[in-house]
């Protein structure tokens, strides 16, 4: 489904078909104009693939604040964003999602999520979940459902691999070039899936780190990784963040990706990345957007971007 705005007609629509209850604080007196029941602006496709995935791609601007709350069981959530941040809450625990991160849980009436979304912004993203009902018609998923339960079907936040981004991106694209629909389908099938074997394998590895660290241990990496994320432009060693995070330098570079599934300077590359991105789309130039998130080279930094997000910086810029 495309359209370029969303009214709160729209909404009330989208509620009734996946038992979600929307609502609207800065219109909650209910005395509004028309154009101020526009909502969104953007596209909004949804779809259900052959293997029992909903999925549902949006790339909007909001115009009004509003919130959201999940009325409905889903044995396996997820939510992407690949542009902007999304704030939710499960069972009074806050997470925030922002560019380049994955949201996976269970939804059910023991586990509501909330999410609020902030006017003024721009978001990028993508809401998958699995149909317990017709997902038998996939060996494969229906699997991973299985283990996905045998493992307490667990809320985690973790980083999607760069490649996985990039084949994101490519199916925006795809649809954008209105290639056959088979095509894309079958496209969009095989990234579900590796989102999903991604999401199966960080939960794994996140199990086996909380094994081999103690708690403590656990809280300096993620004292190491917050400062990675809040301070990405700065030049950091190895040494220095296992001083840091109080143990040797193999041990930091071994228990890091243990925790978050990505070596130390994988992660900083990303969050540089995700930074000079922002830059760009204020308006810097790409020498500019390199220098202040942390490359020291515009080269460098164009080919990691594209790689990253399939794009050249300056076609972020233009846009």
């Amino acid at each position: 489904m495309q359209k370029r705005h969303f009214s709160i007609e729209d909404f009330i629509g989208f509620g009734e078909r996946y038992g979600i209850d929307y609502r609207f604080p800065s219109l909650a007196t209910g005395l509004f104009s028309k154009a101020q029941r526009i909502v969104i602006q953007g596209d909004v496709e949804e779809m259900t693939l052959s293997s029992g995935i909903n999925l549902t791609r949006s790339d909007i601007r909001v115009l009004q604040p509003y919130e959201t709350t999940s009325l409905h069981s889903c044995p396996l959530y997820m939510l992407v964003v690949l542009e902007g941040s999304v704030m939710l809450r499960l069972n009074g625990e806050a997470f925030v999602v922002r560019s380049g991160m994955a949201f996976t849980s269970r939804l059910s009436e023991h586990q509501v999520m909330n999410a609020s979304h902030l006017a003024d912004c721009h978001l990028r993203t993508l809401s998958l979940g699995v149909d317990p009902a017709s997902c038998w018609q996939s060996p494969l998923l229906s699997a991973l459902l299985q283990q996905w339960e045998a493992h307490g079907a667990p809320t985690f936040l973790w980083q999607v691999p760069g490649f996985l981004l990039s084949g994101l991106q490519q199916t925006q694209q795809t649809q954008q070039a209105s290639l056959p629909a088979l095509s894309r389908q079958l496209m969009l099938e095989g990234v579900m899936l590796q989102l999903l074997g991604n999401a199966l394998s960080q939960r794994l590895q996140g199990q086996e780190s909380r094994r081999t660290a103690p708690c403590g241990a656990q809280q300096r990496l993620e004292n190491v990784r917050r400062l990675l994320e809040q301070h990405p432009e700065k030049e950091y060693t190895l040494a220095a963040l296992a001083q840091l995070a109080a143990m040797s330098a193999s041990s930091l570079r071994v228990k890091f990706r243990q925790a978050y599934g990505h070596s130390v300077f994988d992660y900083l590359r990303d969050c540089r990345l995700e930074l000079a991105r922002r830059y760009l789309a204020q308006g810097y130039s790409v020498q500019q957007a390199a220098w202040m998130s942390g490359y020291q080279h515009a080269t460098n930094f164009s080919t990691a971007f594209r790689r990253r997000y399939g794009m050249a910086p300056s076609e972020i810029r233009a846009s």
